[in-house]
């Protein structure tokens, strides 16, 4: 099973770290299973990881990872930090966190093919990818990794990275124009300028120069305007995370699911080692659970749930069957903080291609006539489970409301430090549940 993780660990100035918090406490008090046909039967439906490790007779397990708003591209390490705890908590990995394997997978079918023409989107009248080299260092990517162990299941897991397709517009139109209205923000100026070919897949990039080191030199010199807690909160939170959302609800998102889609697609061959070029089906051994932070929670849903009001591209056309048996072998859901109940404001109309809701529920249909389909299943089967963990100091985090065919369970976490009960550092608060181990515990726990 491959398992797709987000890398985290965004530098945030100390000075923000400690101040934030303080003025947000002040403000507020001021009043204004896929099982093969061939193994016998569960003797009931997992419902967490442990329990599908446990009984994974004949199985291939595949997690998905990913991530959420705000990544920092190639300098993000949260599927390192997830693979690394989870092996800290079986303590049967050969490897401390498991091993890359085969070149990186990007979307290139279609809209993302090599010489497919540039899309036609602009920003204030500003076309957003300038050329065929710009278009192609936005194709989003997949790494995959496998946790192979000395006596337990070998775990696949699956980095699904979409960050690529955000950053000609964060960094040209967010981020330098903030340098020169705000303050430069050293980091992620310097993750913009940054180019690094791919030596291994011709004519990509694992990143990109949207600003060049010439003009990313002189931004750099420039005069901070805004006040200092302010101008790394604008940066951090605003230019570079919540901008991720915004483009999710607009033109980007077909661009966006539908590379999410073509990376799903192509981590279905990883356990063989050889990644091909016709998108490929959902075995009958392979068993899947997803693992997203974030904004992630919200887009791999959406890119999975096939329905009516799906917008026809040649990915949904041609693949729609593996989708809908993809989300009928997923067997658990675990969400790293989540924006779903602030989202969900946007699809307000009933059920639609917006709609988290109605995603989460028709995989519960799936997922339940599937098991039902299974030699010796009964004609009931158990809710599919969602378990959101959420650290309540986390800015960018809400809880999961309850939905009518899914088992939905809250969990409070606490993943960085409260300093004297006042405060915890926001950036650990929503980067470290990868690497909490309360979290892995509450993945890996067993009801029986």
């Amino acid at each position: 099973m491959r398992v797709r993780c987000e890398r985290g660990g965004h530098p945030v100035d100390k000075l923000t770290l400690w101040a934030l918090p303080i003025i947000l406490l002040c403000s507020a008090a001021v009043p204004s299973r896929a099982q093969s046909a061939s193994t016998p039967p569960l003797p009931r439906e997992p419902v967490t990881l442990a329990d599908t490790l446990r009984h994974s007779e004949g199985k291939e397990i595949h997690i998905f990872y990913i991530h959420g708003i705000g990544s920092d591209g190639p300098n993000d390490y949260d599927s390192l930090a997830l693979r690394k705890s989870l092996c800290d908590y079986l303590k049967d990995c050969i490897a401390p966190a498991g091993s890359e394997i085969g070149a990186w997978d990007y979307a290139n079918r279609d809209e993302f093919a090599l010489d497919a023409p540039i899309p036609q989107l602009e920003y204030m009248d500003e076309q957003i990818w300038k050329n065929q080299e710009e278009w192609r260092a936005a194709a989003p990517y997949g790494i995959h990794f496998q946790l192979a162990q000395s006596k337990g299941p070998t775990i696949y897991v699956d980095e699904l990275n979409w960050w690529p397709l955000t950053f000609a517009l964060k960094c040209r139109q967010i981020i330098a124009s903030d340098a020169r209205f705000v303050a430069p923000g050293k980091t992620r100026i310097e993750t913009c300028s940054r180019r690094e070919p791919n030596p291994e897949v011709p004519l990509r990039f694992k990143s990109y120069d949207w600003i060049t080191q010439e003009n990313a030199a002189q931004l750099l010199k420039l005069h901070p305007k805004a006040a200092r807690v302010n101008r790394s909160a604008k940066n951090d939170l605003m230019d570079w995370g919540f901008a991720d959302a915004v483009m999710a609800l607009g033109p980007l998102r077909t661009y966006i699911l539908d590379g999410v889609r073509q990376l799903i697609l192509k981590s279905l061959a990883d356990s063989t080692g050889t990644f091909q070029a016709e998108p490929a089906r959902p075995k009958a051994n392979q068993e899947f659970i997803i693992v997203s932070h974030s904004l992630g929670s919200y887009l791999i849903f959406s890119a999975l749930d096939i329905d009516e009001a799906t917008e026809q591209t040649a990915t949904v056309q041609h693949s729609r069957s593996s989708f809908k048996e993809v989300l009928e072998h997923t067997s658990a859901v675990y969400f790293f903080a989540n924006q779903l109940r602030l989202l969900e404001l946007a699809g307000l109309d009933g059920p639609s291609e917006r709609n988290i809701a109605t995603h989460l529920e028709h995989w519960a249909a799936l997922r339940c006539e599937y098991l039902k389909s299974q030699p010796g299943a009964t004609q009931e089967c158990t809710r599919p489970r969602i378990v959101a963990l959420n650290d309540p100091s986390d800015l960018l985090t809400w809880t999961v409301p309850s939905l009518s065919v899914v088992d939905v369970e809250n969990y409070s976490v606490k993943n960085a430090t409260h300093w004297f009960g006042l405060f915890e550092n926001p950036t650990k608060a929503h980067n470290n549940y990868a690497s909490d181990k309360r979290v892995i515990k509450e993945m890996l726990k067993s009801d029986y």
